[in-house]
């Protein structure tokens, strides 16, 4: 599950909730509501991992068991379009941990949708 956390947000909210803590030492009172927002994104990072994670597992089975034919896409960033594979146990494709593979190249399964 580890593999779909955004490292980002949460070393934001780390820092900020550090940062927060830090300030606030020697205070006679504790913002109380700071701390609870930043805990509760915290935990939507987490679901947001978890969630990922099953629909990862899901793709995988119903590639595995029932052959369903996918429609993965892969890359894209700032500047780039990202591209569209279609995998299937046809297609040569496997599944590695949480990837499908075809010769060198991985497609991360929870990216993927029915074809």
């Amino acid at each position: 599950m580890f593999e779909y956390l955004n490292y980002g947000a949460l070393g934001i909210f780390g820092f900020l909730g550090i940062i927060t803590i830090l300030i606030n030492i020697n205070s006679k009172k504790s913002p109380i509501g700071l701390y609870s927002i930043l805990l509760i994104l915290v935990g939507l990072i987490f679901f947001s991992a978890y969630d990922e994670r099953l629909t990862a597992l899901k793709n995988i089975n119903e590639f595995k068991n029932k052959n369903a034919i996918l429609k993965c896409v892969s890359g894209g960033g700032l500047y780039t379009k990202a591209d569209t594979y279609r995998v299937s146990l046809d297609d040569g494709w496997q599944v590695d941990k949480d990837y499908f593979i075809k010769e060198s190249f991985m497609v991360r399964a929870n990216k993927c949708e029915k074809w």
